[in-house]
């Protein structure tokens, strides 16, 4: 369950920020690495810098598309030093993940009306579009756009390896309206601002298992009482030797068994912020820019489901039957055995603020150097609390574990995100008076802390290569092309195997594969090392033009 709330973070994404921010907004700023904000845009400066805005002539209406090709993969192993004399209970040689290859996650994608889809190819094209106004002889210049500052999706088949952490997950933000305008106020400073109403989603599917060393106890317990002896016809027996004092074999329970599908998405449809900027241009080759992006806070609402297996509802169906079950049942509110629950959920969410500062230097009239720097406050996601309207009987068994994070109808996710900074770089040249090439560097650091990676946010450090041109085609018509890749390795390690589960080893992540008691819910891959790669490519267009 854990998983399911770093995975709604990417984050996050899903996250934006160093997870999502900036990127895939507009094609010029993705060929300068983003180093825009003392570099108008076009339209798109709703986003970077409205100060920008000013720089619109008459009436323009923009098109742009951006189509990303993404391929996650995780890789699971066991240590080069696992000795399986020292296993225990809880054995990762024999967790069955070893044997099904790779895990592969594609594009997913959220849409508001129709929900979550999962895409099953590797490519998606993000459409934005928007329009600007600056009547004649006004210093004022008005603008509009549509698109996502946030959005964020993996899909992964029935049997990938990966499902435990999100099998599809959808994480979007999209900006509907964005009333924005720029004012010069003389020849050498400009401001403006936006006020940006928004949609945010998060949505995912997730397979369920409890990897835990008392339920190897559990499935120890079944194997010496013969639970799943085949008979005559090689179906289990299930014969309870201790019954109706206890009674444990009513279905197959081990730590690396199912437990269900978890079905969760929350919405939020009117998510207000605002952007301000500025702009001082001294002279011809200097440029300075500044820009702040509010936070939003959103409280999502929304529905699941959780359908749990046949064998675990069998389970705890029969085990509450005998005189030992009911009364511990009765005191540790274990599951009763249903095998379907369902109801409302509401959490929220910060969108958290953004400032960025940027220069323009131009040497000898064909020449531009960019550079940037950026903060965005993901000190606020310190932790997100989920909110159920009804008892869930998942909850119930993990807050035996976890009293201080879980309880009968609520979940506390520590997530720990760290603020950080950012620099972004970009370089062009005027080929001639129609065609601009364009380069841009941008490495990303992540605000995901060592201790909280994953498969939902396989995000580590990034570096994001750019190219591209502009192309004036006419007086009134700008065309910008742009490609850039980026690509995160992670090596997440596992614990010691005789790791204590009080201290914290830096390798091993506990949103991943820590050895941990009370981690009943948090880590799918216990014992195991996870190699992960995040590989994400663009290619964008864009078309400007008066109308």
């Amino acid at each position: 369950m854990r998983k399911l709330a770093l995975l709604a973070m990417l984050v996050p994404g899903v996250a934006n920020a160093e997870l999502q921010q900036n990127l895939f907004i507009d094609n010029k700023a993705m060929s300068l690495g983003n180093a825009v904000t003392a570099d108008p845009t076009g339209i798109m400066d709703i986003h970077f810098n409205p100060a920008g805005l000013t720089k619109l002539d008459g009436r323009q209406f923009q098109l742009q598309f951006h189509n990303i090709i993404l391929n996650s993969e995780a890789e699971f192993s066991l240590p080069d030093d696992f000795d399986p004399g020292e296993a225990g209970l809880l054995d990762p040689s024999k967790d069955p993940v070893l044997n099904e290859g790779k895990s592969r996650a594609h594009v997913a994608a959220y849409f508001p009306g129709i929900g979550r889809q999962g895409i099953p190819l590797p490519i998606i094209a993000l459409p934005t579009a928007g329009f600007s106004i600056k009547p004649p002889g006004s210093k004022f210049t008005f603008a509009n756009a549509v698109y996502a500052p946030m959005a964020a999706g993996f899909s992964k088949g029935d049997d990938d390896p990966g499902r435990y952490q999100a099998k599809e997950v959808a994480i979007q933000r999209l900006t509907y309206l964005s009333p924005s305008f720029g004012y010069q106020v003389n020849d050498e400073f400009s401001v403006g601002a936006g006020l940006l109403f928004s949609h945010q989603a998060v949505s995912l599917e997730q397979e369920l298992r409890a990897p835990n060393v008392l339920v190897g106890v559990l499935e120890e317990l079944q194997n010496a009482f013969g639970c799943l002896e085949p008979d005559e016809n090689g179906n289990p027996k299930r014969n309870d030797p201790l019954a109706p004092f206890i009674t444990l074999c009513g279905g197959d329970v081990g730590p690396y068994d199912d437990i269900g599908t978890l079905d969760i998405t929350m919405t939020e449809s009117l998510s207000p912020s605002f952007n301000l900027g500025m702009l001082w241009e001294p002279n011809g080759w200097f440029k300075f820019g500044m820009s702040y992006q509010s936070e939003a806070n959103t409280k999502l609402t929304g529905d699941y489901e959780l359908e749990y297996t046949d064998d675990f509802a069998d389970f705890f169906r029969t085990f509450n039957s005998s005189i030992i079950g009911a009364v511990t049942g009765a005191i540790f509110s274990f599951p009763q055995g249903q095998t379907y629950e369902a109801g409302h959920v509401t959490s929220e969410l910060t969108y958290p603020q953004h400032f960025q500062a940027g220069v323009k230097f131009k040497y000898f009239d064909i020449f531009h150097f960019n550079l940037d720097a950026g903060w965005t406050d993901f000190d606020e996601w310190d932790s997100l609390d989920i909110q159920f309207d009804r008892q869930v009987s998942f909850l119930s068994t993990a807050k035996i574990l976890s009293p201080d994070l879980v309880t009968d109808t609520t979940l506390e996710m520590p997530l720990n995100f760290r603020s950080v900074w950012t620099y972004n770089i970009g370089m062009a040249m005027d080929l001639n008076s129609r065609i601009q090439l364009r380069a841009g560097f941008e490495p990303r650091r992540s605000s995901i802390p060592k201790d909280s990676r994953s498969l939902q946010a396989p995000i580590g450090f990034m570096r994001m290569y750019a190219v591209g041109l502009g192309y004036q085609w006419d007086l009134d018509t700008t065309i910008d092309l742009s490609m850039s890749f980026m690509k995160s390795v992670e090596h997440i390690k596992a614990d010691p195997q005789d790791a204590s589960s009080n201290n914290e080893y830096p390798n091993s992540s506990n949103s991943l594969n820590r050895n941990c008691l009370t981690c009943v819910v948090t880590n799918p891959y216990p014992g195991l090392d996870v190699d992960t790669k995040l590989t994400i490519g663009h290619a964008g267009i864009s078309f400007r033009t008066k109308f």
